[in-house]
């Protein structure tokens, strides 16, 4: 039996972080989540996940940093999808250059999300 995919949520807003968990944990993810960066780059250290869903504004260090951090240690995986409330071209811009493999907003559904993540996820 194949083990389930690894996916970590980051998010300063704890109840986005658990309804992205039930809702990727029912469509057989292994889900974790952090509330900043600093945390989240240590889970990353500590058991690195096959995907990374990454709010962009957040206190203290940014999802864009976060993200930039994550590919100076890991080139190509985990795979890094960006989700934010600010759909400036500018954040997405700035998002892609740092690294992540798509941007998406807050209004996406929480279903599009787990549509997204499984095709990332997906052998290619």
């Amino acid at each position: 039996m194949q083990q389930a995919r690894k996916i970590l949520v980051v998010d300063d807003e704890e109840s986005l972080v658990q309804l992205c968990r039930i809702i990727l944990e029912a469509a057989g993810y292994q889900v974790r989540g952090a509330y900043n960066g600093r945390q989240a780059l240590h889970l990353i250290a500590e058991d690195l996940p096959d995907l990374v869903l990454l709010d962009v504004m957040m206190p203290g260090m940014s999802g864009i940093e976060v993200c930039r951090q994550i590919r100076a240690q890991h080139r190509d995986f985990p795979r890094i999808i960006m989700y934010t409330a600010d759909d400036r071209h500018r954040t997405r811009l700035e998002s892609l250059k740092a690294g992540a493999n798509d941007v998406l907003t807050k209004e996406t559904p929480l279903y599009d999300i787990a549509n997204k993540v499984t095709s990332y996820l997906a052998p290619h």
